[in-house]
């Protein structure tokens, strides 16, 4: 799949062999430093799924209350919306480096080698004043909601600040998505390269 991060290579006798079993210290096939890829694929990406997992598992409690008891929970849709929209905006960036959004690739991949690179840098710069965008944004929110002393509309009474400080935070990670995309750039390789048979 375009974008990824993992790769495998084939070794001499035409087998595939897993990034764990190559060469000590041989280069990442994104060139990032290995804390990034731990951060984001071990990190990050574990933190949403247990989020998502947690909001699937109280929409089914939710939906079985109704079903068995005729009981609803006025707190389980607000937290099932808090919970996935944490899961959404901390896995943003990783989503975003990976390569995992609608794109043209058809159009991508039929250009020279130099023009993709010229788009990966607008494309970079663009979304990195995004996020910048989205963390002023998200910080003068928290902000606001933390001095009005604003709390969550039902019964779980929860600080909104807490709840809306996903936004900054969101923001960053998707802020470094990029950051890390312009530094493959600036050592001279595409962030994201068409994979085999790809290429028209």
């Amino acid at each position: 799949m375009p974008g990824t991060d993992t790769l495998t290579s084939a070794s001499p006798h035409g087998q595939a062999v897993a990034p764990d079993t190559q060469t000590a210290g041989a280069v990442q096939p994104r060139g990032l430093p290995g804390w990034w890829s731990f951060i984001e694929d071990r990190l990050l990406l574990n933190v949403a799924t247990i989020l998502m997992m947690v909001a699937i598992g109280i929409m089914f409690y939710e939906a079985s209350s109704r079903s068995l008891l005729s009981e609803s929970h006025w707190w389980a849709e607000e937290l099932v919306r808090f919970l996935v929209v944490w899961s959404v905006l901390l896995s943003l960036g990783v989503g975003t480096r990976h390569g995992h959004y609608i794109r043209m690739d058809l159009l991508l991949n039929m250009m020279p080698q130099g023009l993709r690179l010229a788009f990966s840098w607008v494309n970079s710069l663009i979304g990195l004043g995004f996020s910048v965008l989205l963390v002023v944004a998200g910080v003068q929110e928290v902000a606001h909601l933390q001095a009005i002393g604003m709390f969550t509309e039902s019964n779980l009474d929860l600080p909104l600040w807490m709840v809306r400080l996903v936004l900054p935070l969101g923001g960053v990670l998707y802020g470094f998505a990029f950051v890390g995309n312009i530094i493959l750039l600036l050592r001279g390789q595409d962030p994201d390269p068409p994979t085999e048979g790809e290429n028209l």
